[in-house]
C-alpha cells in the first residue's frame, strides 16, 4: 500500500482506488466522488491505496481481505478468486452500520478520557464514512439503526441520531462542509453523558440533584471535550452546546430562543428527541415511530424547528425502514424501502397470515388495499425474526423510492 498524491485525486471526481488508513480501515469506498475539501484533506493526510486496485475493477489486497468493519482482516474466507488475486467485496450497508457503532463507541470512551488532541479528526472521519454508508443506501441505514431500538444503549441512540442528521443533510442539499459538521456534532453531542447513560435510562424515581446538574451542563461539558480533542469548528461546537435549546426558550443551557438557536442545533434537537423517544426506558415502552414523529410534528414552530419536522416526517416515512408492522391481510412483515407516499413503504413479509413463518420474504406494496399496514408491531414480540432480518439488506442494492 501507498501514499495518496495530491495530483491524483480531485474535487468532482470519482475515486480511482478504495482508501485506507493506516490501521487498513476503509475510509472512502473505490467510485465515491469527493465532494468537499475535507475529504481531500483527510485522504492526503492519512489515505492509503493499493495500486493494482485501479484497474482491476475491485480492491486487490495481497493476501488479506476487508472484513465487515472495514478493516484489514488476515486469512479471511470471503475473498474471490480473479485470476488468482483476492478480490474484497463490498461490506453491505447494514452490516457496516452495526459495526461502525462499535468504533463510535471506542470514540466517545477516548473522548471522555481525552487521550489525545487529534480526537477531533477521528471523529470527522466517521462522519464523512457515516456520510458514504447513507448515500448508498439510506434505507438500509435507517434499517440497521430502527432495528436496534430496543437496545438502550447511549451509542446506538447517538449512531441512529447522526443517521437521521444525514438524511436531513442530503434533503436539504446542504453545504457539503456543513454537512460534515453536522453529522460529526450528531456523532458526538451527548458525549458528556455516557458515564451515566445507562443508569438514567434504568431509573424510574426522580433525578438526584447531582443528575439533574450533570444534565443541565452535559452541553457545555460536551463542548469542552471536543475542544479538549482539538475540534474548533464553530458549526460542529455550537450545535453541541444548542442541542437542548428549544424555539419557546424552554430549553437549556442558556433558555435561546428563535432565531438565536443555531439552524445545526435545531436539527440535532429533532433528531435527538425522535431517537430518544422509540427507545424503551425504565418509565415507559418504547413510543412507535409513527406516534414519535406525530408528536414532533404537534411541536413544529413551539418547541421544535416546523419546517424541519416535517421535512423529517417526509424523509423517513411513517414507518421508517426497519420497523415491524402487520398488513391487512394478517401477514407480519419489516418495512424494507421507503415510498414516495411517507404512510405506503415496501415490506418485506415474515410472517403468513395464518401465523407460520413465511419460506420467502415476499415484497408488499403497501399501497395496495390487502397489504395495507394496520399497525406497527413491538419488535421484541419477534425478536428471531428482527435477528435475522439484516439478511434482507444483505444485497446492498439501493432501491428508488416510488
Amino acid at each position: 500500500m501507498r501514499a495518496v498524491t495530491a495530483d491524483e485525486i480531485e474535487l468532482g471526481a470519482p475515486l480511482a482506488w478504495s482508501v485506507y488508513d493506516r490501521a487498513g480501515k476503509l475510509l472512502f469506498v473505490q467510485g465515491m466522488v469527493l465532494v468537499c475539501q475535507a475529504h481531500l484533506d483527510i485522504i492526503l493526510e492519512r489515505g492509503l491505496v493499493v495500486p493494482e486496485s485501479r484497474s482491476s475493477g475491485g480492491v486487490v489486497l495481497p493476501a488479506a481481505v476487508i472484513d465487515a468493519s472495514g478493516a484489514l482482516a488476515e486469512g479471511a474466507d470471503a475473498a474471490e478468486e480473479a485470476d488468482d488475486t483476492p478480490r474484497v467485496p463490498e461490506v453491505p450497508v447494514f452490516r457496516a452500520m452495526q459495526l461502525l457503532r462499535r468504533e463510535l463507541r471506542q470514540l466517545h470512551d477516548d473522548l471522555l478520557a481525552c487521550e489525545s488532541d487529534e480526537l477531533g479528526g477521528q471523529a470527522r472521519e466517521l462522519a464523512l464514512r457515516l456520510q458514504a454508508l447513507v448515500e448508498r443506501d439510506a434505507d438500509a441505514a435507517l434499517a440497521a439503526m430502527q432495528l436496534e431500538v430496543g437496545d438502550d444503549g447511549d451509542v446506538a441512540r447517538v449512531l441512529h441520531a447522526a443517521t437521521l442528521c444525514q438524511v436531513l443533510v442530503q434533503a436539504q442539499q446542504l453545504d457539503p462542509e456543513e454537512g460534515v459538521s453536522l453529522v460529526a456534532a450528531a456523532l458526538t453531542y451527548d458525549v458528556a453523558l455516557g458515564p451515566v447513560a445507562a443508569v438514567l435510562n434504568r431509573q424510574t424515581g426522580a433525578l438526584t440533584e447531582d443528575q439533574r446538574l450533570m444534565i443541565d451542563t452535559h452541553p457545555l461539558a460536551g463542548v469542552e471535550l471536543l475542544q479538549a480533542a482539538g475540534v474548533d469548528d464553530e458549526v460542529w461546537l455550537e450545535a453541541v452546546l444548542q442541542h437542548h435549546e428549544r424555539l419557546d426558550g424552554s430549553g437549556y443551557p442558556s433558555g435561546l430562543d428563535g432565531d438565536a438557536i443555531s439552524p445545526g442545533a435545531r436539527m440535532l434537537a429533532i433528531v435527538d428527541i425522535y431517537s430518544a423517544m422509540v427507545r424503551p426506558r425504565a418509565y415507559r415502552e418504547a413510543i412507535h415511530a409513527r406516534h414519535a414523529l406525530r408528536s414532533l410534528f404537534l411541536e413544529r414552530g413551539k418547541a421544535v424547528d416546523g419546517p424541519l419536522a416535517s421535512l423529517l416526517v417526509r424523509e423517513i416515512g411513517v414507518f421508517p425502514p426497519g420497523t415491524p408492522v402487520r398488513l391487512a391481510n394478517r401477514e407480519v412483515g419489516v418495512v424494507l424501502r421507503r415510498g414516495s407516499d411517507a404512510a405506503r413503504p415496501v415490506v418485506a413479509r415474515l410472517i403468513n397470515a395464518n401465523g407460520t413463518l413465511a419460506a420467502i420474504a415476499a415484497h408488499r406494496d403497501t399501497a395496495q388495499p390487502e397489504y395495507a399496514i394496520t399497525e406497527t408491531v413491538p419488535p421484541y414480540k419477534y425478536q428471531a425474526l428482527v435477528a435475522s432480518a439484516s439478511e434482507l439488506w444483505s444485497s446492498d442494492r439501493a432501491m428508488p423510492r416510488r
